[in-house]
């Protein structure tokens, strides 16, 4: 996959920041598991937010000093909502990864779990970033990104894979392994998305 090399070779030439904003995002995402009621649609807004900066320090090389305009924080919050299930997947691949029963049980289920959550979260975070540069309706945007999805489903499916197994390990050592896979994965979200754009401009002309 070449978006997966591209983002391995980023991660490989800024591995110290990377590793910083890893550790950050690790500590984020296990910090807002916490707080009561909202902690799914939480885990989604901050993931979304976190792609950001990520697709920022990659074509910047910096830092961004603000995150949200006024018109773009309402699609955020929109999208957060709708991703609010896939949060749900990921909590629960590793509520039953963490069980008592044996790995060789519940790994499989955990595993096909996590893929669902990691192809649906590409899905949306492209879709929203679609739809902010394009000023295409957001309903629009998860239309045509969603189709094209499904007609490159063999790339979708290989990084859901990936990331799914990588995730998987990462749980059975007390999440420490996301310190690497969390940026690893933004930064395969900001490749992937430019090497799916022309088909999802090509889609949308058409449709």
């Amino acid at each position: 996959m070449n978006s997966f090399k591209q983002a391995l070779n980023h991660f490989k030439g800024t591995w110290k920041d990377s590793l910083i904003f890893g550790l950050c995002a690790t500590l984020i995402v296990f910090l807002v598991r916490y707080i009561p009621y909202v902690s799914a649609f939480l885990i989604s807004f901050c993931l979304l937010a976190l792609q950001e900066i990520a697709q920022y320090k990659v074509e910047k090389n910096a830092w961004p000093r603000e995150l949200f305009h006024k018109k773009s924080l309402p699609s955020y919050l929109i999208t957060s909502l709708i991703l609010l299930p896939t949060s749900v997947l990921l909590g629960s691949a590793i509520g039953i990864l963490q069980s008592p029963q044996a790995l060789w049980m519940t790994a499989p289920l955990s595993l096909g779990l996590l893929m669902l959550a990691v192809y649906f979260y590409f899905v949306l975070s492209h879709s929203l970033r679609f739809h902010l540069e394009t000023n295409e309706s957001l309903g629009k945007a998860i239309d045509v990104v969603g189709l094209v999805s499904i007609k490159s489903f063999k790339n979708y499916f290989v990084l859901s894979f990936y990331f799914a197994f990588l995730i998987l390990l990462s749980s059975l050592i007390a999440g420490l392994g996301l310190i690497a896979v969390l940026p690893l994965l933004f930064y395969v979200g900001h490749f992937f998305y430019l090497e799916i754009k022309p088909l999802v401009l090509l889609k949308t002309q058409k449709a």
